[in-house]
């Protein structure tokens, strides 16, 4: 978690910082109009781009993916859910490259966030997926809150877009970039000195909690969002309401609260 903010010293990091959001924000605004929540969310090719970003970059690829998804916002889906929309990318982009460290390597294989094997390839779809629901339900959550959609529409929607486009398109595309990357010695790793950075942990605890945190927290919403918000679930552009949203909320709420802790502590 010290990147997070120790980065900031570093120019070079902050230059790559303001290219990933400027690179995102571009590739979201073709298909802006191709809503799937008029208002919240759309179709997103895009999407692929903060998992491969905070593998390269860590915490540069973090804060640019979140920055770059409240500059797409402004053109068109700008609301009090930005907020939850700057924190689910952030978290899209900063839970990658936490778990990749974390996940145990075969023998002989090194951490190089490449896919050069197959047992890479399966550590890139496991954070591919745990990072993508991450994200989902942090919107969803978010949303539900303020009532401007139901818990289970958006936490689908994210969840499914993120993680098939990530799938699809991400083992082709992070190799020829961190080919490039490593080139040219653009990998945070290569560019902040190791005592800004916080050292993985060795307990296993943690990523045990942002995996079970937000598939704990998709399963537990979708499951609340049918039983209590009822018509809101079939309809994705009606609110749950009332009392369905903040029940809705406080079921989550405690899932979404192992993930973060296991998220910063990893």
């Amino acid at each position: 978690m010290k990147e997070l903010v120790t980065m900031w010293r570093y120019s070079m990091m902050v230059a790559i910082t303001v290219l990933c959001a400027g690179i995102y924000m571009l590739f979201l605004l073709p298909t802006k109009s191709i809503a799937l929540i008029p208002g919240i969310t759309e179709i997103r090719p895009a999407s692929l781009l903060p998992v491969i970003f905070g593998l390269l970059f860590g915490p540069a690829g973090a804060w640019g993916s979140a920055i770059g998804n409240l500059g797409g916002d402004l053109f068109g889906t700008l609301t009090p859910g930005s907020i939850f929309g700057f924190a689910g990318n952030f978290l899209y982009a900063y839970i990658p490259y936490k778990l990749w460290y974390c996940i145990k390597q075969r023998h002989g294989e090194d951490m190089t966030p490449a896919i050069n094997s197959p047992w890479k390839l399966a550590r890139f779809g496991t954070v591919a997926f745990i990072s993508s629901t991450a994200c989902a339900v942090t919107i969803a959550w978010g949303l539900n809150l303020l009532k401007l959609a139901n818990f289970a529409a958006p936490a689908i929607i994210i969840t499914l877009n993120n993680t098939v486009t990530t799938l699809l398109f991400g083992p082709v595309l992070l190799p020829i970039l961190y080919k490039t990357a490593s080139k040219y010695n653009l990998l945070w790793t290569d560019l902040m000195h190791p005592k800004d950075i916080s050292m993985p942990s060795t307990d296993r605890l943690y990523p045990f909690m942002i995996i079970t945190g937000s598939t704990g927290a998709l399963i537990s919403g979708l499951a609340s969002a049918c039983l209590i918000a009822g018509k809101a679930v079939t309809d994705w552009k009606l609110p749950a309401n009332g009392a369905g949203n903040t029940a809705v909320a406080l079921i989550v709420l405690p899932f979404l609260a192992i993930m973060l802790y296991g998220s910063f502590k990893s």
